[in-house]
């Protein structure tokens, strides 16, 4: 197995353990995808991605759910804090 596949694999195993759903599909040269994630609240983040190769969107779509994840968590601390 490519490398690049294995670490593809591996952070979509990742996403899925932290709570995200991932949906992926090929559109002619591309692979998208998107992944939700539900909150406690009921709202949910959503991020996605367009790559040439499985393992680049991965890395999107891992990349953009820490960072969402991350700003929407840090906005509650300083809501709590500032209570």
């Amino acid at each position: 197995m490519a490398t690049a596949a294995r670490n593809g694999e591996i952070l979509h195993l990742w996403l899925r353990l932290l709570g995200w759903q991932l949906e992926t599909d090929r559109d002619g040269d591309y692979t998208v995808g998107v992944g939700t994630h539900l909150e406690a609240d009921g709202s949910t983040l959503r991020v996605g991605g367009c790559a040439r190769d499985d393992g680049e969107l991965a890395l999107q779509l891992f990349e953009q759910a820490m960072l969402t994840y991350e700003r929407v968590h840090d906005r509650a601390l300083n809501q709590l804090t500032a209570a």
